[in-house]
């Protein structure tokens, strides 16, 4: 497909379902072409109240060609003692593993929670300075295998 004179290019900041496939599938596609396979699949810890059975937080990811990605981890302030976020990262790990992961990446703000990935035995891949001034952004990554 060659780019005609008349096409178009328009910047949005909200995609529709149907664009936002067209991108999608196509990557998929063309991955799937040079991998020979495609393996890309959802993953998520839901943690629920107990009483509401309502979704409180938890972790949402995608597992890819040996690479599970985090990408959003949420916890109400009231559940963030106890190991809870521990226990939602180990499980999303180890279904990363048992998917034939043998490595993770996450991307986290100095203020959210680096700390708590680097005593889960997470690394620093990269730290980027952010807006606004003072803000970093660290790229972090684990082996899995």
């Amino acid at each position: 497909m060659a780019i005609e004179a008349e096409t178009t290019m328009t910047l949005i900041d909200a995609p529709d379902d149907d664009e936002r496939a067209v991108i999608t599938d196509g990557l998929r596609a063309y991955n799937e072409a040079q991998a020979g396979y495609s393996d890309s699949r959802a993953v998520a810890v839901l943690v629920t109240d107990p009483e509401t059975k309502k979704v409180v937080g938890g972790l949402l990811g995608r597992t890819s060609l040996g690479l599970l990605r985090v990408d959003a981890v949420f916890l109400p302030e009231d559940l963030r003692r106890g190991r809870l976020g521990s226990r939602i990262l180990a499980m999303a790990e180890e279904e990363g593993r048992r998917r034939g992961c043998t490595r993770a990446v996450l991307s986290t703000l100095h203020f959210q929670a680096p700390g708590f990935y680097l005593k889960q035995g997470w690394e620093v891949a990269a730290r980027i300075d952010c807006e606004p001034p003072g803000h970093t952004r660290f790229y972090m990554t684990k082996k899995l295998a």
